[in-house]
């Protein structure tokens, strides 16, 4: 960092010192202007990576977020992308600082994973790191006990998608939250819980993460099996039951199973129907193996429709 920058860093942390969180705020956003106005991306991106971070440390996490936002605007500007490790690792550096039940979290969410998109490989769904840091965060919330059922609800849908497009490391975030929820239902059949990931990681064709969402899943539950074949049986959760043979299904070849999938579909379907997961589990004969079954596009209420507008 140059003389004049570090200079300008102090003055900032005095203004914060003395409490004038607002004039510092809006004192360092303009001089970010002027850089930004000269092209000078790089002192600008320093200057609202260190005044964020400040104002974080400082609990003034309002302001920090706006410095956030300006910083990822920056990053477009410049025409940076997400492949710039040193860019995302402070972006990830400064979100992961705010508290998880931040406001700012969505508007963070939506454009960093927007910018994200602007980057080769990134196009449809965005950064798998980002996703895995908002959903890590998000999921969070849900495990707090001071907020009612509805907003756990909407919290987990938005937390549900972001651990869905994220990384391998998102995997046991999500199920053991889940885990813990069939933990706490134990009177209710498990399988509508693993049913989640499973059929989510499959409309994302990523079969490692359903494995390793099954693995974890049956691994912690406490309930009482024993081993059929390749899988454990639950006399009390024909759901749990049907989504182990799914998962064998998935594993092979959809040219050459499609009809083991409907054989399963058809023995289990009085199950599926009372279990609400028809329709997902219709859409994936559908998506998957290329089976009209049903009314197969009707999506259902998972997650087929996985980026159908949150970040728009």
């Amino acid at each position: 960092m140059s003389d004049k920058l570090t200079k300008t860093i102090q003055r900032f942390q005095s203004k914060i010192d003395a409490g004038s969180f607002y004039e510092a705020h809006q004192t360092l956003r303009t001089i970010t202007n002027r850089y930004v106005k000269a092209k000078q991306y790089s002192e600008a991106r320093d200057l609202l990576y260190q005044g964020a971070d400040i104002l974080i440390k400082n609990k003034e996490h309002a302001s920090a977020s706006d410095l956030i936002l300006y910083l990822i605007q920056v990053y477009e500007e410049e025409g940076l992308k997400v492949t710039d490790r040193e860019a995302k690792l402070k972006l990830i550096d400064l979100i992961s600082s705010l508290p998880n039940n931040d406001p700012s979290l969505n508007d963070l969410a939506k454009a960093s994973i927007t910018w994200s998109q602007k980057s080769q490989g990134c196009e449809k769904f965005g950064d798998n790191e980002l996703h895995h840091l908002f959903g890590s965060k998000l999921i969070q919330v849900v495990e707090e006990d001071n907020i009612d059922y509805e907003q756990k609800a909407k919290i987990f849908a938005v937390a549900e998608l972001h651990l869905v497009l994220g990384t391998f490391e998102s995997v046991p975030i999500y199920v053991n939250f889940l885990v813990a929820t069939a933990k706490a239902n134990s009177n209710t059949d498990a399988g509508a819980l693993l049913a989640r990931p499973v059929l989510n990681y499959a409309y994302l064709k990523n079969i490692k993460f359903v494995k390793e969402a099954q693995t974890l899943f049956l691994r912690g539950i406490d309930a009482e099996s024993e081993k059929v074949g390749d899988i454990d049986y639950y006399s009390n959760y024909p759901l749990l039951n049907f989504v182990q043979l799914l998962v064998e299904v998935l594993q092979k070849d959809p040219q050459t199973n499609s009809q083991k999938f409907r054989k399963l579909y058809d023995h289990y379907k009085s199950v599926l129907k009372d279990g609400e997961l028809l329709a997902p589990v219709e859409y994936l004969g559908k998506f998957y193996f290329n089976l009209n079954i049903g009314n197969s596009n009707n999506q259902g209420g998972l997650m087929a429709n996985l980026m159908s507008g949150l970040f728009k």
